[in-house]
């Protein structure tokens, strides 16, 4: 097997129709290819800090042993796996993600006022959702789904006049019914020729 170039991906937002982070209904439909996604109907969670997106899947493993007590075998004890990032945009759908939907109230502009937001920061989980993480490098394209994801932490909110507000969150994934919590589709823009 070559080497080829073509294979190094670069991790940049896709958002040139929508946002790069969508948020929709949970779901145990997944595509075949990623041609196979469509956007329609799923919530724009707006712009991403410059640190991006990190997938950390976590495994806790056992050892086996022998009588004369070497590892033969190891066996899977835990899995966890989670997606982190900050949001940069502070609107709607960035506070929705951080302080869950029920504790974000909007006001549609008028004449008078633009529109107005409330949001309340509580002890309360988020909602469970099916997220979307789009990538392209070129004409190289990936997604990656979470059929079933919950905010679970969050990180503090820094006032700064010398940076934007950002809204860190940490996504924890579920299993689908088929026991998968992350997929990742690609493309990698190459066309066969006639």
């Amino acid at each position: 097997m070559t080497v080829k170039a073509k294979d190094v991906f670069v991790g940049a937002p896709d958002q040139l129709v929508t946002g790069a982070i969508l948020t929709g209904p949970e779901t145990d439909i997944i595509p075949d290819t990623i041609d196979d996604f469509v956007a329609t109907g799923l919530t724009d969670s707006g712009y991403v800090g410059e640190d991006g997106v990190t997938i950390t899947p976590t495994e806790s493993t056992e050892s086996i042993k022998d009588w004369s007590l070497k590892v033969i075998r190891k066996i899977l004890t835990e899995f966890d796996s989670t997606i982190a990032w900050a949001h940069l945009a502070l609107d709607e759908f960035s506070l929705k993600n951080y302080m869950g939907d029920d504790n974000v109230d909007v006001t549609a502009a008028t004449a008078t006022k633009g529109t107005l937001t409330r949001a309340a920061i509580a002890g309360e989980m988020r909602p469970v959702k099916a997220w979307y993480f789009k990538i392209k490098d070129g004409a190289r394209r990936a997604l990656i789904m979470v059929p079933h994801g919950q905010i679970t932490e969050r990180g503090e909110i820094s006032l700064l006049a010398s940076a934007a507000i950002t809204l860190p969150v940490t996504l924890t994934t579920y299993p689908d019914a088929a026991g998968k919590n992350i997929y990742i589709f690609l493309d990698d823009g190459v066309v066969a020729s006639a």
